[in-house]
């Protein structure tokens, strides 16, 4: 009798597991996998964005303000999309306060997008078009940043729905 009792608590268990993953779509601790699908978001989206005929024009008209902006609405846009799709399904939150549910979502996805967006600039010679001038060069990841960034999240969003 205590054997099928600790077995119907075990099966107990995993149909609560399977109900949370399932139908309450409650959200996984941040893993490899996530940034590796973050990854190759950011790629796809910064692709498509690098490519633009006057990026670079665009770019370099860019002031210090132009690129503040930039990097606060795409804070504001990652921030948003880690609460309202990720840190809503939370039950929990005094254990997973919205601070660091946020900080490590926020750091690794925007890091990705500066990252890819750096790299494609390089692996597409656009540095050379610029002269190598550091400000230009920033200038331009700046840009590719944001849809990146956007790139970086929607793996995330997908995976909630």
């Amino acid at each position: 009798m205590n054997k099928l009792h600790s077995r119907v608590l075990k099966i107990e268990k995993q149909i609560n597991e399977i109900y949370e993953k399932v139908l309450e779509k409650r959200p996984s601790h941040f893993r490899k996998r996530d940034i590796i699908n973050a990854f190759f978001g950011s790629l796809i989206f910064g692709l498509t964005f690098i490519f633009k005929g006057n990026l670079i024009q665009i770019a370099l008209t860019l002031t210090t303000q132009h690129l503040w902006t930039i990097v606060i609405i795409t804070s504001l846009c990652l921030t948003g999309e880690i609460y309202f799709i990720g840190y809503t399904r939370v039950k929990d939150k005094v254990e997973r306060p919205f601070g660091q549910f946020w900080c490590k979502r926020f750091v690794t996805l925007y890091g990705i997008a500066m990252l890819v967006s750096l790299g494609l600039v390089y692996l597409f010679n656009m540095n050379m078009i610029i002269a190598n001038n550091p400000l230009a060069i920033l200038q331009l990841v700046v840009a590719v940043s944001m849809p990146c960034a956007v790139g970086a999240a929607i793996p995330g969003l997908l995976k909630q729905y």
